[in-house]
């Protein structure tokens, strides 16, 4: 069975799961919240069981995928305003980060290193640009993130170290 089969089950049945408990009351989350989670899960399953396979195509949607997530979460929760602005960095930095990932499995192809170094810094500098990016801003909010959100981080390295000593095995 194809590994994507079950990630794609699973985010499905996060999914539904997640919006039959808010109709119930049983949760409280916003439709764009349940939606970032599913994209993040799904995101981050796809790259896990695609990196080192040569499953490119599904290396970077999967990347592309967990990335929009961040950005879902990031807006619904840092009082980030919705602007058109965003749109076209967000698509390049994505473009860019996706590609980077193809390149870190396959390190071999400086190409793809290249080019995701080009979407990721006309990203940064059209963001730079039109006032939407300030290093004083970023460390603030990244700082702020690490404060709110460090357990959770500090589980997913933790599972992700026990999957890679798992894999080993």
């Amino acid at each position: 069975m194809e590994k994507s089969q079950p990630i794609l089950t699973y985010s499905l049945s996060f999914l539904i799961l997640a919006m039959i408990f808010k109709f119930l009351g049983v949760i409280n989350l916003a439709n764009e919240e349940i939606l970032s989670y599913t994209f993040i899960f799904y995101g981050l399953s796809s790259v896990y069981a695609s990196m080192g396979k040569g499953k490119k195509l599904r290396l970077f949607i999967g990347t592309a995928v967990f990335l929009i997530g961040i950005i879902l979460f990031i807006m619904i929760y840092f009082d980030m305003f919705y602007s058109p602005k965003i749109i076209f960095p967000s698509t390049l930095l994505i473009l860019g980060i996706s590609s980077l990932m193809l390149f870190l499995d396959n390190t071999k192809d400086k190409a793809v290193l290249f080019i995701s170094l080009i979407f990721i810094l006309i990203g940064i500098v059209y963001s730079v640009s039109v006032g939407m990016l300030r290093l004083n801003s970023f460390i603030f909010s990244f700082y702020h993130i690490l404060l709110k959100y460090w357990i959770i981080i500090l589980i997913a390295i933790i599972i992700v170290a026990a999957i890679r000593r798992e894999d080993k095995k």
